[in-house]
Parts: C-alpha cells; structure tokens; sequence
C-alpha cells in the first residue's frame, strides 16, 4: 500500500509532466509548419531530412 501523500505527489508529477508534453507536442507542430511555409516561400533552400523521409 502507498501513503496518501505519495500517491498525491506522484499524481502531480504525472499532471505536470502530461502540461509539458502538451506544450512541447504544440511547439514542435508549430515548427514543423514554419519549415513548411518557408520551404514554399523559398526563405530555405531545403528542410532536412529526417528519419524516415526518402532521399
């Protein structure tokens, strides 16, 4: 059996860390789309390659 205030704080952890993971899901889908947009806009002469992506 776990004490009340352990299973408290560990459930705090999980909040927070689910918060960040949010965010940082956000932030790289907004990047993902400023290397789009600017690919179209010429502003890059390419976007890198990443795992996955054919040569």
């Amino acid at each position: 059996m776990v004490p009340a205030s352990e299973l408290a704080a560990a459930r705090a952890e999980i909040a927070k860390l689910q918060r960040v993971l949010g965010k940082k899901t956000l932030e790289n889908e907004i990047l993902k789309e400023a290397v789009e947009y600017a690919a179209e806009k010429k502003w890059i002469a390419r976007s890198p390659l990443l795992p996955g992506d054919d040569q």
